[in-house]
């Protein structure tokens, strides 16, 4: 793997590898000169990351001691290294059993320096004496693992890359003994699968590949179609169903088996799969019965458990912003649920007496287990259960309703936790060095727009922050524009604030208008407006934080990725206080993104309409538009193999700054996409963290 830089004003050497860069000794804290990147009047913890105890001390000056402190309290708690963030294991998709029993999870323990590291499957038992290890009978590659509704056997797929075989199967473990069962025959690879109710059967739906092309030849919107496979779990014989699409998304089960529920779009892309999906109510033999309303967004559709009624996920009519309702398939009469809660809901799962749902929503910074209670012909607003921490998509229940679900909490990565009468207990401890890290305050933020518009946001602060001293701060700004931060563990290659902090330069974190989290109003509150009052918005935050006393105007600097990067490119064309930039996969132009984005025209026409029709609208909302005011540094950072944000979108930009004689850095890494976790080795995203700290270092 190779890392490709241009640079405009800053000295690079074209073409380097990573080995070159550590032989070198540019990435390589041991070997960096003593008092690089270290800001004696700032912090005593910024000290060269990686040096033991009596070498960092030999290299302090007895004048640089004094000021410092105490070699020795300083060596005990070094900042945090980019190295560390990406070692840390990750626990995600928590299946409790039917009986509450054991809770399979996803991890991984990141090794591989040039390449995802495979996950493995894991359980979990409640109670004191519960312990984590792999669970019997996996392998290394083996993931979405699925009880059966009896919880004696789990249905998982299976990755195989080794010399004999490659691809994915779909593979049945018995719990009691271990031992497996390999499904043959599917039509295609298997990528999804759900039992039905009774357990004798399993969804599966499957990809099919398409024929070789020429080598070197490509072809746009090529994709295998997919297959609706239902496996009967005695015989392990399958048949396939027709499906009134040829792409397959979604699928869930009816209480009695007969019928099932199908998301499917008539093209494969992800434009189809977020945006453009239809779901159906189809019996076994394929028949359609009812088709839902509206196009489906990715909170799954579910029967009610008298199967009269289903819960599902749609979007709203500008596009943006996604809703819930419940639908009554006698009637059709469909009821929004939570309505007025201004909030999103990101899962929502039946009660098992049909009376209500329990939802996972997010509000703020905050995310939450709720309950919401209904009839027939209202649904109520939702009744907390408990405030769960991180960025939490999913959850699991046992029959007796106890909830299982990966979360993390401010000092935590994520881990399993379980819930029972709203009482959270934490069950793994994947990442027990973390304890050990020296961390500072992390704390909810609110402050109002200029319109008066209430706002929030989170603050990391370096540790042994002096009260009294306003500090170097960095303005993150996520993605999306629909996402938002969230309270709870706040490191990884993209989320740079523990790892920034921990060098002395605090992270404000703020949701604009337009993020997830408010109400419909609020998620679409920058629609024809990206850079204008989000914007603003973020602007008055870091204005409160000064008057507050913790950031230091002089001292400011402002990034993020994919949105985070767009608002980078905006911010660094009208820009009258930040000092540096960084822009991470960022849209330069809004008119060859719309056009060219692997999402499709559903992504950025909601916002600002046609492109073709709205060139003026698209340019006055585009970066590159203000390039010839940028007039501090700039670093770009972005993946060759992103077609989410193509990285075109980049280049223009650092072409514009390159021929203006301005000061940037292109950063890109061949075969990265546009979300480097989980789609590429260690190195790629140590780089990532590596860079900005460099470069925050450098210019803040």
């Amino acid at each position: 793997m190779t890392w490709t830089r241009h640079c405009s004003k800053i000295g690079c050497s074209g073409l380097t590898t990573i080995r070159d860069r550590i032989e070198a000794g540019s990435h390589n804290p041991k070997v960096m000169p003593a008092l690089r990147h270290m800001n004696i009047m700032r912090a005593a913890h910024v000290l060269p990351t990686g040096l033991g105890r009596a070498a960092s001390c030999l290299m302090l000056s007895s004048t640089l001691a004094a000021i410092l402190g105490s070699c020795t309290a300083m060596a005990a708690t070094p900042p945090i290294t980019p190295q560390e963030i990406s070692a840390l294991r990750q626990v995600t998709d928590a299946q409790i059993a039917p009986d509450g029993q054991r809770i399979l999870y996803s991890y991984i323990a990141p090794s591989n320096h040039s390449a995802p590291t495979a996950p493995e499957i894991w359980v979990v038992t409640p109670g004191p004496r519960g312990e984590a290890k792999q669970l019997r009978g996996t392998l290394q590659g083996d993931h979405d693992p699925r009880w059966s509704p009896d919880g004696s056997t789990i249905a998982l797929l299976r990755t195989h890359d080794t010399s004999a075989t490659h691809g994915t199967s779909l593979v049945l473990l018995d719990v009691s003994n271990g031992k497996t069962r390999s499904v043959t025959g599917l039509t295609g690879t298997p990528v999804t699968l759900t039992w039905a109710p009774d357990g004798r059967s399993i969804a599966v739906i499957t990809r099919e590949a398409l024929p070789a092309l020429p080598h070197h030849v490509t072809e746009e919107g090529r994709d295998g179609s997919s297959h609706l496979v239902l496996l009967d779990v005695s015989s392990l014989k399958t048949r396939t169903v027709q499906t009134p699409d040829p792409f397959i998304f979604d699928i869930n089960w009816a209480p009695k088996g007969q019928r099932l529920i199908v998301r499917s779009g008539k093209e494969g892309g992800l434009d189809y799969y977020w945006y453009r999906s239809t779901q159906y109510v189809i019996k076994t033999d394929g028949t359609v019965l009812y088709t839902l309303p509206d196009r489906a967004t990715a909170v799954h559709a579910s029967f009610s458990p008298d199967g009269n009624s289903i819960a599902y996920g749609y979007f709203s009519d500008d596009g943006i912003g996604g809703l819930v309702g419940i639908i009554d398939l006698s009637t059709g009469k469909r009821e929004r649920v939570a309505a007025a809660w201004g909030g999103a809901i990101l899962k929502a799962e039946w009660d098992a007496d049909g009376h209500g749902l329990t939802v996972l929503g997010f509000k703020g910074v905050e995310t939450h287990l709720a309950h919401v209670a209904f009839n027939h012909s209202s649904t109520d607003e939702p009744t907390e259960i408990a405030t769960v921490m991180g960025e939490v998509f999913s959850f699991s229940r046992d029959r007796a309703g106890d909830t299982a679900l990966a979360a993390s909490t401010r000092i935590t990565p994520s881990e399993i936790w379980l819930y029972h009468d709203g009482k959270g207990q934490q069950l793994t401890h994947s990442n027990p060095d973390v304890a050990q890290w020296s961390l500072g305050e992390q704390r909810v933020i609110h402050w109002k727009a200029k319109d008066g518009l209430d706002l929030s946001g989170m603050l990391v602060l370096p540790p042994n922050a002096n009260p009294h001293q306003p500090m170097p701060l960095f303005v993150q700004v996520h993605g999306g524009p629909l996402e938002a931060w969230y309270d709870g563990w706040l490191g990884s290659w993209h989320n740079w604030a523990r790892m920034l902090a921990s060098h002395g330069i605090a992270v404000f974190m703020p949701n604009p208008r337009g993020s997830e989290g408010g109400s419909q109003a609020f998620s679409a509150a920058n629609r024809d407006d990206w850079g204008g009052k989000d914007y603003q918005d973020i602007l008055s935050g870091v204005e409160q934080l000064e008057k507050d006393g913790i950031a230091d105007p002089a001292h400011l600097a402002l990034g993020g990725w994919s949105y985070g990067g767009f608002m980078g490119m905006w911010a660094a064309g009208h820009n009258d206080r930040f000092k540096t930039i960084i822009a991470g996969a960022g849209i330069s132009d809004l008119m060859t993104m719309a056009m060219s984005t692997d999402v499709g025209l559903s992504f950025i026409p909601p916002y600002f309409g046609a492109p073709l029709t709205h060139r003026a609208d698209y340019a006055a909302h585009s970066p590159l538009s203000f390039v010839q005011n940028v007039s501090v540094p700039v670093l770009l950072l972005h993946g060759d193999a992103d077609t989410r944000v193509p990285t075109v979108q980049s280049r223009m930009f650092y072409a514009a700054l390159h021929e203006s004689g301005k000061t940037a850095r292109f950063i890109h890494y061949p075969g990265a996409p546009h979300w480097f976790g989980g789609s590429v080795g260690l190195d790629a995203e140590i780089d990532v963290q590596q860079q900005v700290l460099s470069w925050l270092q450098k210019y803040l």
